[in-house]
């Protein structure tokens, strides 16, 4: 499981640190179920939203966690509350861009 880092910054992580304590538990044992079990079948928890990028979820309140699977790794890319139909095409665009970026270092 690994927390993307841009031009020496952590979304995930000013994300996380950010949600009330509470909230911020729930995420990080989701995250922390994912990388150990390598994936979550409770679509409660993880949604796919498109081939190999997910949103780990929280229920309440609506938080999401964009990340996308890279083999057998999982890559977080940044956080929002639950976005609206409008709004997720804009992060779905994003972890591409980041995801994109991420396998051309890695060559």
């Amino acid at each position: 499981m690994f927390a993307l880092v841009v031009d020496g910054g952590c979304e995930t992580t000013d994300f996380l640190m950010d949600l009330p304590l509470k909230v911020r538990l729930q995420m990080e044992a989701n995250v922390r179920w994912l990388g150990d079990q390598g994936f979550i079948h409770n679509q409660q928890k993880l949604n796919r939203l498109e081939p190999g990028i997910y949103e780990v979820k929280t229920k309440d309140p609506a938080e999401r966690l964009f990340c996308f699977q890279d083999g057998r790794d999982w890559v977080c890319t940044h956080g929002a509350r639950k976005p609206g139909k409008r709004e997720l095409p804009s992060h779905i665009a994003k972890v591409r861009k980041l995801r994109q970026r991420w396998l051309e270092e890695r060559r």
